[in-house]
């Protein structure tokens, strides 16, 4: 019956020594695991937002077993992975089931073979050879791809060929040994060598040999595969980029359940009465999750592809953010060696403070992540700790803080001016509506940028006009709102953003109205997955939601061509924050005489205007403007599909409009740009 000797050629003393070092190695990677374990638990404990459950678990284990976060805009990648990645698993279970049958069966029990014989063994054999192939083939072209394609993500450093080049020996010689040993026992073998391809290859070379030489070799290679492998295995936790094979897995399982814009909520005056940090000031207020994050990351470099910021050329790297922050763990918390000196994030050197400032909160860092990373709670707990405890910050945003907390916006203008937007339209006021006893199906939340802007208010007007058209009943709070308190949490503030959201929510809480309308996504964010946190519970609908719905029942028609060309710009906090994709998409769609093209950054990969996280207020470098970017993104995606039409750009968010309209404003483009509110508004044939 077919089967295999398991040492054949390898004296007893072999044997031992192999144990010996196996056990040492297994010791080392124990340690090692240890270690990291440890450390990561030394972290705050985190909310029982990230909890694994049923749900989560089933997430996970589809994620590592299919690699399809691996796959996500990056398919070759994601080949090269599965290959890896199935190659390594499958080895390490055939080595797992060679270790029982000759350990347990055949040693302690006494069989000769009892798995490893017939048919089972003739498959095992097959099934190792194959997937052994598609590791070196995986190997391979990610070492083609760093060095020959060089995507530029990827860095090139002798650091990044150990990893690839250590497994490819490790493959190459286990072959190399199979191959060794079938051609030796070419005339006794027992079994077609078909069965192990990829070894009637390697045996294929040695055609011809002596038996002494094919020993020989066979018995020096087996301890080269055998050493390397243990070797391997025992430096695992001990080189950081690497242990993202065993700590990526574990962090897509603790995977962040809340909704993807809601913040943590500090207890800011408790904090201040227990002299207690707020933010993240040293690695000690880390939490546990942020501590396994900074163990996940493989450097793939696909935050920083996706980052708005990195995209123009700004300092700030999401990738660096988090390996900086591992440099440091390594030095003050070392998995081998004592422990350095604590010393604060933003002293150590490693993270510039223009990399702070420079995000726009946009979360194309986290969407991208294929294993689950965070750097932009990371990016924002630090601004925090920046902002309330150091006072350290861009001047402009000092106007910023101001007029929040003494005029309730972030602009600095008079309450009195809240109105002008609407001069001219008859727009009821919710306090009037109560005061005569009456409610309103949708309570229209200007915003603050809607009230303000010139240009916005258009926007504002067209959405009042809609709502007309609609026979929907509304009103608005006028001089009696505030703004949300977004700009000012996401710039650091976390105390005067709930000084901004308890007020608010004591105001909404006094009046009766169905829904509350936002054409801010920024809003829509604040008060559906951030309010809840104080006790703020409205149903809130975007107006792109709104809109969609009046269409699909009919009570709006679209009628009136546009006759346009037009792409859509994804806003941040509408797409990915709250996975708002399609109901823009549909209302663009259903206007007449329009053309609808998609940007190559478009949906969860759409890229950010540039105006979050407070950027709106801070002057930016002419070279590295985001909104420029996407300005030009948007122009090559409607080039050559013009003809007479004009060119736009749709936008479904005051902010970026107001970034799009500076980024036109600063180039030659002749494009134009209009929310989703003034193109319906426009259509539907009631626009003011």
């Amino acid at each position: 019956m077919a089967s295999r000797e398991i040492f054949w050629n390898i004296p007893f003393v072999g044997e031992i020594l192999l144990y010996l070092l196996g056990a040492a190695a297994i010791a080392a990677l124990a340690y090692g695991l240890v270690r990291h374990v440890r450390r990561i638990l030394r972290g705050r404990r985190n909310e029982s937002s990230v909890s694994p459950n049923r749900l989560s678990v089933a997430a996970a284990l589809g994620d590592i077993l299919s690699n399809r976060t691996i796959f996500r805009r990056h398919f070759s990648a994601g080949l090269m992975h599965v290959g890896i990645f199935w190659g390594m698993l499958i080895l390490f279970l055939g080595t797992l089931i060679i270790a029982i049958e000759y350990d347990l069966f055949h040693k302690l029990l006494g069989y000769e073979h009892l798995l490893l014989q017939g048919p089972f063994f003739l498959g095992f054999e097959l099934v190792l050879d194959v997937f052994g192939a598609l590791l070196v083939l995986g190997l391979a072209y990610a070492l083609v791809r760093r060095y020959l394609v060089r995507p530029q993500q990827l860095k090139r450093r002798a650091r990044d060929l150990i990893f690839p080049v250590w497994l490819l020996l490790i493959a190459l010689t286990g072959f190399a040994v199979e191959g060794l040993r079938m051609a030796a026992q070419s005339t006794e073998l027992g079994y077609a060598p078909g069965w192990a391809p990829v070894g009637q290859l390697f045996a294929g070379m040695w055609s011809g040999a002596e038996p002494e030489t094919l020993r020989l070799w066979h018995s020096g290679l087996w301890w080269v595969h055998g050493v390397v492998a243990l070797a391997g295995i025992g430096a695992l936790p001990f080189a950081p980029k690497v242990m993202h094979l065993l700590a990526s897995g574990v962090n897509l399982l603790y995977r962040d359940q809340r909704p993807r814009g809601r913040l943590f909520p500090l207890d800011v005056e408790g904090a201040f009465e227990r002299d207690e940090v707020l933010g993240f000031d040293t690695l000690g207020e880390l939490t546990r999750k942020d501590r396994l994050d900074v163990t996940s990351c493989t450097e793939c470099g696909r935050c920083e592809l996706n980052c708005p910021a990195s995209i123009s050329g700004k300092v700030l790297s999401p990738r660096q953010i988090v390996c900086d922050l591992r440099a440091q763990l390594n030095m003050e918390e070392p998995i081998l060696g004592q422990s350095g000196e604590s010393r604060r994030i933003m002293d150590t050197g490693l993270i510039p403070f223009e990399a702070i400032e420079a995000c726009t909160t946009c979360m194309a860092c986290v969407e991208a992540c294929p294993v689950g990373i965070d750097p932009l709670e990371k990016i924002l707990e630090i601004r925090r700790n920046e902002v309330m405890l150091q006072d350290s910050y861009p001047e402009s945003f000092v106007d910023v803080f101001a007029g929040t907390e003494k005029r309730g916006n972030p602009w600095n203008e008079h309450p009195t001016a809240r109105m002008d937007w609407a001069k001219g339209l008859d727009v009821p006021i919710m306090a009037e509506v109560a005061d005569s006893g009456g409610s309103v199906d949708v309570l229209f939340w200007v915003g603050c940028s809607a009230a303000f802007d010139p240009r916005n208010q258009k926007i504002a007007r067209a959405m009042v006009a809609i709502l007309e058209k609609a026979g929907i009943s509304f009103a608005v709070l006028g001089e009696e709102e505030q703004c949300t308190g977004d700009p000012v949490r996401r710039m650091g503030h976390e105390y005067l953003f709930q000084m901004q959201a308890e007020a608010n929510i004591e105001l909404l809480s006094d009046y009766s109205f169905g829904r509350l309308l936002t054409i801010c996504p920024h809003c829509f964010n604040t008060f559906s997955n951030e309010y809840p946190d104080y006790g703020g519970r409205f149903e809130v609908v975007h107006h792109t939601q709104l809109i969609a719905e009046l269409l699909a029942d009919g009570r709006l028609v679209p009628s009136q061509p546009v006759d346009a060309v037009m792409t859509y710009h994804d806003s941040c906090y509408l797409g990915r924050h709250n996975r708002i994709f399609e109901a823009p998409r549909d209302i663009l769609a259903s206007i007449p005489g329009s053309t609808l093209v998609e940007m190559d950054r478009n949906l969860e990969y759409g890229m950010c205007c540039g105006g979050g996280g407070g950027l709106t207020w801070l002057e930016e470098d002419p070279e590295h403007r985001v909104n420029v970017r996407r300005i030009e993104q948007a122009d090559t995606a409607l080039a050559g599909l013009r003809g007479s039409k004009p060119a736009l750009i749709a936008t479904a968010c005051p902010f970026c409009m107001t970034m799009l309209e500076d980024g036109l404003a600063s180039g030659e483009s002749d494009l134009q740009d209009k929310d989703i509110a003034e193109i319906v508004a426009e259509s539907v044939g009631c626009m003011v």
